[in-house]
């Protein structure tokens, strides 16, 4: 049986908040593990996985150049389209400017996997069964149950009310959606201005239907400083290398002012 054939976004134009301190500022998914970026880690499975036409992948804007950079090789093999995506304000944004810019491919796809770019963990087992589980409901995500007890609380910090644990999951991505229901639901999505942090609740708010299928624990997100082994030296020579290039960059266009200057001069 031949695999659904499916595009890919790969979410990485956040503001990485939790990940940086006061001191810090900067993106996680450019950082490296054991040799590879997080973001490449988080693309590279999906190369893997039959069916794939092409792999979008969002950034914040002005970070194009770094975006490309932290996916290492994955932009040059011929494989796979690598398309790189201006992200917007919001996670739902930067999902709708990708989609967008799918929709005018006019790709044959019948599915989309959107995951996100901080998920370095994952395994393409996992996207085989996610994609499996989307064939039979028309949209699937990853879950597992839940560990820890959950409680809602008000604006002060006060337990208002208590979730039964017998039917709360927590799911994880890739989130994989038939095509085109996920551009049309984040169409309505985007005329409705809601808040939306999670493409199952956008899909589910068109009136679709989303299935799980079994999570994997080992597909945990980078989220906090500590997450990520020697990120201290790392960004230490983050800074370092961009001074460097801002200093460059500086020095090249005194130079080209130096230049027209004297081609002024010497036209007089």
């Amino acid at each position: 049986m031949a695999f659904p054939s499916h595009a890919v976004i790969i979410t990485a134009a956040g503001n990485s908040d939790r990940f940086n301190t006061k001191e810090t500022k900067v993106k996680k998914e450019y950082l490296s593990i054991d040799g590879h970026t997080v973001l490449w880690r988080a693309s590279a499975p999906f190369l893997e996985v039959p069916g794939c036409r092409a792999i979008l992948v969002t950034h914040p804007p002005n970070l194009a150049g770094e975006c490309a950079l932290a996916l290492e090789e994955l932009l040059e093999q011929n494989l796979v389209p690598v398309i790189l995506v201006e992200g917007g304000t919001s996670r739902r944004e930067s999902v709708f400017n990708a989609l967008k810019m799918l929709s005018t491919l006019a790709m044959d796809i019948d599915y989309v996997a959107i995951h996100d770019g901080a998920r370095c963990f994952i395994q393409s087992e996992l996207i085989i069964r996610t994609l499996a589980t989307a064939t039979v409901f028309g949209a699937a995500v990853p879950a597992l149950p839940t560990t820890d007890t959950v409680k809602i609380i008000d604006d002060n910090g006060i337990i208002t009310g208590h979730v039964d644990r017998t039917h709360a999951v927590g799911v994880q991505t890739p989130q994989i959606f038939g095509w085109p229901a996920i551009w049309q639901a984040h169409q309505q999505a985007k005329a409705q201005q809601t808040n939306y942090t999670d493409d199952t609740q956008v899909f589910t708010d068109y009136g679709m239907m989303v299935g799980i299928c079994e999570g994997d624990r080992e597909n945990r997100k980078i989220t906090y400083l500590e997450d990520i082994p020697n990120a201290a030296e790392q960004i230490e020579a983050y800074r370092r290398t961009l001074e460097e290039a801002q200093k460059a960059r500086e020095a090249t266009k005194l130079f080209k002012q130096s230049v027209a200057e004297y081609q002024r001069e010497s036209s007089v």
